[in-house]
């Protein structure tokens, strides 16, 4: 199996900035997971301010779909 590496320069600069923000959001969740659930307190309202502030910007539903999954991850942990 060949895998291709997509030429960059193609590459939509919107995919591009989306894919960056659920690797981050990821690594966020993990990270506060690490650190206990005091941090996921306040990463849960961080969650927040972004939802409000990504509100306005069109075509992101499928990245609000991310946002709660996070959301949902965070408070898994919380009841554990």
């Amino acid at each position: 199996m060949t895998l291709v590496t997509p030429d960059p320069a193609a590459a939509d600069p919107f995919e591009i900035v989306r894919a960056e923000l659920v690797e981050a959001l990821a690594r966020m969740v993990n990270l506060v997971i690490q650190h206990g659930k005091a941090e996921a307190q306040s990463a849960l309202g961080q969650i927040e301010v972004i939802r409000t502030t990504l509100a306005e910007v069109v075509n992101i539903d499928d990245f609000l779909n991310d946002l709660d999954a996070a959301e949902q991850t965070l408070l898994l942990f919380l009841l554990t």
